[in-house]
């Protein structure tokens, strides 16, 4: 008979079917009706339901953040080398279900949130005077007659249930699919548990969610709020972004418990001991070249799986054809492992390399800069590579030398490096000049070792050429800006305190800057205290390095720059407080200029330099020496050939000659001109040129 509010006798009797009006839409979970107002009133028992999002801790199913690595292993092959490089992603909630974004797998079939469960079943526990009645109040499904989800939609039984009144309460369990094989539910109030054994076929297997609730008084009389959660855990197979070409044809889950026990009231589960293994025949091409994340199981074929804790002898096994069309069954351990309940686990096969350059173009003269190799999910050997192989070189270390930007022959490493396993690795790179008439591509390889066909992962940069402009061709990115140099006041005076333990040596070194210590009144801006044939301190006074009648041609600068670089050893003194400084002297200030940072110098560093040793008492000291001077200064009357259409000059330059007779001028140009001159001590900026070989 019809079942009314207000009928007690019904209550006492049994129950009727009911209009169950179920409101599904994408919402907060507090948000469960469409008005926004959960506490409507309504006489029938409604519900509003969503999905329990609450514990999201890294990464989301079905979002940009892949989720958390909980473990690393690599497939081998009895029989073979061939390996396969396996991480194991753990990402939560499930992207199987139609709440909130979340995509459900039913029958085969990607359920969302505009076509989720066609149904599910509630159970309504009761009890009458605080005393529990021996009967289901409600055991019934709901069904969704609405075209879509989300939309206030109506999901009804055949008859409605009212509120019983305040002297009943009620706590309500549901689950969803109703027709998961392998399922059995409660049959009367005594049991809360479902049973389940899973499917051997993955496209029977079904994301099972789960909803219950509190205690609720009989005169609630508003919605109940169900809040459903996934309590299997899914699991799927994809690629990174690089694996080997080949076919994976099939893939399997040994040794994994299939049956147990969910107590909805606790939200345990209780498994068995058996075990069984999952299969599924894929017969997937794999190119090398699939995007990171590529399903290798189809949605359809996502494992659902129980939470557990993986028995030690789990496996995991793939057959795969590599790229010979040799069959390889490789395996490995997933043993002591856990699958957390609501989570999907992905075992995303193959590595993932890439290589991070520059992204600006490089200049044409000698250069360097470092790059990072990226490897992950790779426990192999590696080699690195370029497709310049007389020109490009890598270390992955710098001498004092290199630090002090010089790039010396001796040390710009080998045309390939190898490594392994993963990690972030980073080498210098040491290009030679590009004399030629366009630019080149610098491009940058990684290869696996250990993988048969594997295609090498690039980066490419671009190294330009000069700006050619008749005979003589200038650099295209300026590095800085710089004085003339040799024009420093008294200020520029230094005094080092030299260790004894180091004294010996380094007025050897000093001997070996500046030729000859027996000399060193030639070097009238150093001046060694020496007592007793030890040193003591060495002041360096820079204001006395004039360079007046030095580098005064008006029209090779090649000539200009090599006077100025080596004058009187200042190249040599600037070097030696490196390596005083190194050496543990120490400074009586700081001085307010560097020394170094002088015009003709800042062009000779982008020379190629080989390096000479001296060593006395087992301690080597290496000294750069220019092999050959290419890139210099451009003097005057050549100043004009500095043009540049894409990378325009901007401002005023410094040439390399030096007024005539002045210790104080030197010539600059600006805007195809080259007549006026500056004070040394100016900072202008800098463009090296070099002859057309």
């Amino acid at each position: 008979m019809k079942v009314h509010k207000k009928n007690p006798s019904w209550m006492a009797g049994g129950m009727a079917t009911m209009l169950l009006c179920t409101l599904l839409f994408s919402c907060n979970n507090e948000d469960f009706l469409e008005s926004g107002n959960p506490e409507k009133a309504c006489d029938n028992i409604c519900f509003g339901i969503s999905s329990d999002k609450n514990v999201q801790t890294r990464g989301y199913a079905g979002s940009d953040d892949e989720g958390y690595t909980a473990d690393r292993f690599v497939l081998r092959s009895d029989d073979s080398a061939d390996t396969l490089c396996v991480r194991a992603i753990v990402s939560d909630g499930i992207n199987v279900s139609g709440f909130e974004g979340e995509q459900a797998l039913t029958r085969a079939t990607p359920v969302g949130k505009d076509n989720f469960y066609d149904k599910f079943h509630v159970l309504a526990y009761w009890s009458k005077n605080g005393a529990p009645v021996d009967q289901f109040y409600m055991n019934t499904n709901a069904s969704n007659v609405a075209a879509s989800v989300g939309t206030g939609a109506i999901w009804s039984t055949e008859q409605i249930y009212y509120w019983p009144g305040a002297d009943h309460s009620f706590q309500f369990y549901a689950w969803a699919p109703t027709d998961a094989g392998g399922l059995t539910t409660p049959s009367s109030p005594s049991s809360k548990e479902l049973k389940y054994t899973v499917p051997a076929d993955a496209a029977d297997q079904k994301d099972i969610v789960v909803a219950t609730t509190n205690e609720i008084p009989g005169n609630n009389n508003a919605a109940v709020p169900l809040t459903f959660k996934h309590i299997c855990t899914a699991v799927r197979f994809a690629v990174g972004s690089q694996m080997q070409p080949g076919s994976i044809k099939s893939v399997v889950l040994k040794g994994v418990k299939n049956a147990g026990t969910y107590d909805m009231a606790t939200g345990n589960w209780s498994l068995g001991d058996a075990t069984v293994d999952f299969s599924q025949t894929l017969n997937k091409e794999t190119t090398g070249t699939e995007a990171n994340g590529d399903a290798i199981t189809s949605p359809e074929g996502t494992f659902m799986m129980l939470p557990q804790t993986l028995p030690a002898g789990a496996t995991v096994e793939v057959v795969f054809v590599n790229a010979n069309n040799e069959e390889r069954t490789l395996t490995a351990s997933i043993g002591n492992t856990e699958w957390k309940m609501g989570t999907t686990v992905t075992y995303k096969l193959s590595y993932e390399m890439s290589i991070d350059v520059p992204t600006d173009a490089q200049d044409a003269h000698y250069i360097t800069f470092p790059i990072t190799v990226n490897v992950k999910d790779y426990d192999g050997a590696w080699t690195l590579t370029s497709n310049l192989t007389n020109d490009v070189f890598f270390t992955q270390t710098k001498t004092d030398l290199q630090e002090q930007g010089y790039w010396i022959d001796d040390d710009k490493g080998t045309n390939t490096i190898s490594g392994t396993g993963s990690g972030r690795f980073t080498y210098h790179v040491y290009v030679t000049e590009n004399i030629g008439d366009a630019a080149r591509d610098l491009q940058f390889q990684i290869t696996p070792d250990d993988v048969n066909g594997a295609t090498p992962t690039t980066a490419t940069i671009s190294q330009l050429c000069p700006s050619w402009n008749g005979n003589i061709g200038c650099e295209r990115i300026e590095d800085g800006a710089y004085p003339w140099g040799f024009l420093w006041d008294s200020n520029m005076t230094i005094k080092y305190t030299v260790p004894s333990v180091t004294s010996d040596f380094i007025g050897h070194y000093i001997s070996s800057l500046l030729i000859d210590l027996s000399n060193v009144g030639q070097y009238n801006y150093v001046t060694i205290d020496r007592p007793f044939l030890s040193i003591r301190s060495i002041t360096i006074d820079f204001s006395k390095l004039t360079a007046n009648g030095v580098a005064e041609n008006l029209d090779n600068g090649l000539q200009n720059t090599n006077d100025i670089y080596n004058y009187n050893g200042a190249n040599e003194a600037s070097d030696l407080i490196a390596q005083l400084e190194r050496y543990g002297c120490t400074p009586d200030k700081e001085l307010p200029t560097n020394p170094s940072d002088f015009a003709a110098k800042s062009c000779v560093l982008k020379n190629k330099f080989t390096k000479k040793t001296e060593s006395q008492n087992g301690v080597s000291v290496d000294i750069p020496v220019l092999i050959n001077l290419e890139w210099y200064l451009p003097a005057k009357t050549e100043a004009p050939n500095m043009e540049d259409e894409t990378y325009p000059l901007n401002g005023i330059y410094w040439t390399s000659t030096a007024l005539q007779g002045s210790s104080k001028q030197s010539y600059i140009y600006s805007n195809g001109n080259s007549e006026s001159t500056d004070k040394r001590d100016v900072i202008h900026n800098v463009r090296a040129v070099r002859q057309k070989p």
